[in-house]
């Protein structure tokens, strides 16, 4: 592999960083160079280049002065480059592109691939054909090489592969360009720099601007695409990226179960090979004989191609078995905006068979719908809720082709709002009951038909009696304390640092706690190890803002934080923020590093009911305290070194994920949790810095569907939806709410209540349940003040309920 050196010549380029975006990437159409900032060259012998070069150099017309001096002044080490572009570029390129592009390109190419840590796998004719040029389609040429080089590389910092380094471009680029799927993008074959100028982008405009940030930093990738499904519903196109082999990714949808794995990986199963308009191609910069098929421009054929379709399809397929057909559904509002709804299809005459999942947003692929594969000759009923609404529809599955259903929401009619009379009242009743001390409602009379109010209007009365809620009096206490950066409870005070990063979200600020190393030893130690927690991660205000908050162990002990004191202390510490700090109480995050990594294997699976994500790093999960079962639905990563074995920290990191592993089986869409191994590390040296803008998109559902109890402690009463007075080591409740059905088991002793409302049931339905087999059905009333009162014991809008439904024993 050639060694390359950066030359003077690409400096003012790296610098277009500090430039405006727009000032930095210009189609090259535009360029205008004078002589004085034209690199100057070593002189060397003409004519090093082969009679390929040559013969195509006659088809260039009056660009081949420019072509020559690009061959002349090409330093040794990179002229096999240069010369693959020039015999393979289209005659288009051949006739406009000048010599300072096409150096600096090669140049930058070159560098990329040298200092990427893959660089030994990637093969000399990947890095030629994949890394190397400048362009994937027809898209107009531009210089944006360079600034998306100096964008992408903060980005995959600690990536040690093309794989791992391209999937955290994909999570982290498009958000921090603002860039977004659209149908209102201005053309299909955008160029980066007209991406990043709009921001919009389908498809194609994704995936080009994917492939270039990609190759910017050395990983080899390419753009791939359909031009129509096998049921004729449209093209599609996505990217390639090489990691030993080829690995697909939908271009700005990252999937958390890493490469290979997007949406579209059913339909890509059906392709035919054999079929040109059905199968699957490579774009590839080297001719193949084979063009690349431009749904948008069908007459031009400049553009080559690879046929891969044995890569995604079997021979034979065996896309659905062939007592089902594939129900694919779409949600839109009113306007015809698609939104993400939750859907349930329920078989109406086997009320067993159900299938859950939620429709696609407006930004997913116009291809991307939520689907099934349901047994055919079968009557469906579809429910969709959104935002309160629910509308049902019937389906009838039949022996057919694959069914799609589009489900349009009604308008919101004017009567969705309170009226003034009704608000005013529940406002004061509310306000009446949170006047008094925390718990106490005597006194407080509820209307009935103001809990009638609550079946169409759970939402607003939920932010009305929030308002009241955060007035209360009996907060003083903890406003003085929000006021003096400590956070309490009971006899334990902790304190903390804040700081804010970036703009605030239109939802509130994010809130990272962080929690610092230490332990057991002298104050000074702790206090130390305090102050480095302050600045142990790194800003990432381009993920967007937040707050980060550094806290101090309420004291000095071997487990300052993780233990029976703690977990009732960082409830009261989120509280605060919920109540003072303008908090998103869906938007906040849990990490720490050593004795803070103890504390998130601790608080994390205890309390996951209060975070969007986790992560520990250097720690491991406590017996007896950590339990993996609890993580179902919450994000938790843990990072360990190799060499990590005091305590035997690498050996109980590796047995929880094991355990992970077991109960998530062969499903994906559960216990999105994972442990990474550092290999060759000792416990202090984890690059965990950059852990915040991994974290930053996670957002908590406070209403999953499926919940797994496993009581560890008599502290914690309080899961998601679930509650108990009772609370004790090894009880457990597993419960799960779908389609107005309510199934719960409990174990070890466990008792409590089920807590429900407007966004898991319909009120206007009856509601099944099977409590520890014991069947029953019944209608039931929300009532507004167990939404109040839930809402003091959580001090959380999104974690209070309208209906309590006691367990039996």
């Amino acid at each position: 592999m050639p060694t390359v050196r950066f030359s003077n010549r690409i400096a003012p380029s790296l610098r277009c960083a500090a430039v405006t975006l727009l000032a930095a990437c210009v189609p090259i159409t535009t360029m205008t160079i004078p002589a004085s900032a034209q690199p100057a060259h070593a002189a060397v012998p003409t004519h090093w280049w082969g009679p390929s070069v040559e013969r195509t150099l006659a088809n260039s017309g009056a660009n081949r002065s420019n072509l020559t001096a690009a061959l002349q002044g090409v330093p040794a080490a990179e002229r096999e480059g240069l010369a693959f572009l020039i015999e393979n570029m289209p005659v288009a390129d051949l006739r406009t592109l000048n010599a300072t592009y096409l150096l600096d390109t090669v140049h930058l190419a070159y560098s990329a691939w040298t200092a990427a840590p893959w660089a030994a796998g990637v093969p000399r004719d990947i890095f030629l054909n994949e890394i190397l040029p400048y362009g994937s389609l027809n898209e107009g040429r531009d210089n944006s090489r360079a600034l998306l080089r100096a964008k992408c590389l903060p980005l995959i910092v600690g990536c040690k592969t093309a794989g791992e380094a391209a999937q955290a471009i994909n999570r982290k680029l498009f958000p921090l360009v603002k860039v977004k799927y659209s149908t209102a993008r201005e053309r299909p074959d955008q160029n980066p720099t007209q991406t990043l100028h709009s921001g919009l982008a389908t498809c194609s405009g994704l995936s080009i601007l994917l492939v270039d940030a990609c190759r910017s930093v050395g990983i080899p990738a390419r753009v791939v695409g359909v031009p129509n499904w096998a049921d004729n519903r449209g093209n599609h196109t996505w990217v390639e990226v090489w990691d030993g082999d080829w690995h697909f990714a939908g271009a700005a949808e990252p999937d958390d179960r890493g490469l290979d794995h997007a949406w579209f990986a059913h339909d890509a199963s059906l392709a035919r090979r054999d079929d040109p308009r059905h199968a699957i191609f490579a774009a590839s910069f080297k001719k193949t004989g084979t063009a690349y098929p431009l749904v948008w421009a069908p007459e031009n054929t400049t553009v080559h191609a690879v046929n891969v379709t044995e890569r995604y399809a079997p021979a034979t397929p065996a896309a659905v078995a062939d007592d089902r057909t594939r129900l694919q559904i779409n949600v839109v509002d009113a306007a015809g905006r698609r939104v993400v709804a939750r859907v349930t299809v329920r078989d109406i005459a086997r009320a067993a068979e159900r299938f859950e999942g939620d429709s696609p947003s407006e930004t997913a692929d116009r291809n991307n719908f939520l689907s099934f594969d349901v047994p055919r000759d079968r009557e469906y009923e579809i429910k969709v809720v959104y935002n309160g609404q629910s509308v049902s529809r019937p389906f009838h599955a039949g022996t057919g082709a694959p069914g799609t259903v589009e489900i349009r929401l009604p308008s919101a009619a004017p009567a969705a709002s309170l009226g003034a009379d009704d608000r005013a009242r529940v406002k004061a009743v509310v306000t009446s009951y949170f006047a008094k001390p925390a718990g106490s409602s005597e006194g407080t009379n509820f209307p009935a038909e103001l809990n009638a109010l609550l079946r169409g209007h759970e939402a607003e009365i939920r932010r009305i009696a929030w308002d009241a809620y955060r007035a209360a009096p009996f907060h003083d206490e903890m406003k003085r304390d929000f006021d003096g950066n400590r956070v309490r409870y009971g006899e334990y005070v902790s304190p903390y640092t804040l700081k804010t990063v970036g703009m605030r979200p239109a939802s509130g600020w994010p809130l990272f706690i962080a929690m610092h190393g230490g332990g057991s030893g002298p104050k000074e130690l702790n206090d130390s190890q305090w102050v480095e927690m302050r600045t142990h991660y790194k800003d990432h205000p381009e993920v967007g803002g937040y707050q980060y908050l550094a806290l101090r162990a309420p004291n000095d002990t071997w487990n300052g934080f993780y233990d029976t004191y703690v977990y009732p202390l960082v409830h009261n510490l989120i509280r605060e923020f919920v109540l003072f700090g303008d908090v998103d109480p869906n938007k906040v995050f849990l990490m720490g590093y050593s004795h803070g990594g103890y504390g998130a294997f601790a608080i994390g699976p205890k309390e996951p009911d209060l975070f969007a994500a986790v992560h520990a790093s250097a720690g491991a999960p406590t017996d007896g305290e950590t339990t993996a079962k609890t993580l179902r639905n919450t994000n938790f990563t843990v990072m360990v070194g190799g060499l990590d074995n005091a305590y035997d920290r690498l050996t109980r990191d590796q047995k929880f994920e094991s355990e992970i592993k077991a109960l998530r089986g062969d499903r994906t869409d559960i216990y999105p949790v994972s442990v990474e191994v550092a290999p060759n590390t000792e416990h202090s040296r984890l690059k965990d810095r950059d852990k915040i803008a991994d974290m930053y998109p996670a957002t908590r559902n406070p209403v999953p569907r499926d919940l797994t109890w496993l009581m560890t402690d008599d502290v914690i009463r309080d899961f998601f939806w679930l509650h108990t007075g009772t609370p004790g080591k090894n009880h457990e409740i597993d419960a799960s709410c779908a389609a107005n059905h309510v199934v719960v088991r409990t174990s070890g002793g466990a008792t409590g209540d089920i807590l429900l409302d407007g966004r898991l049931i319909d009120f206007d339905q009856p509601v099944r349940f099977d409590i520890n087999g014991v069947k029953s059905a019944r209608r039931l009333t929300p009532r507004l003040e167990t939404l109040c009162d839930t809402m003091i014991r959580r001090g959380d809008p999104n974690l209070a309920f309208t209906v309590r439904i006691p367990l039996a024993p």
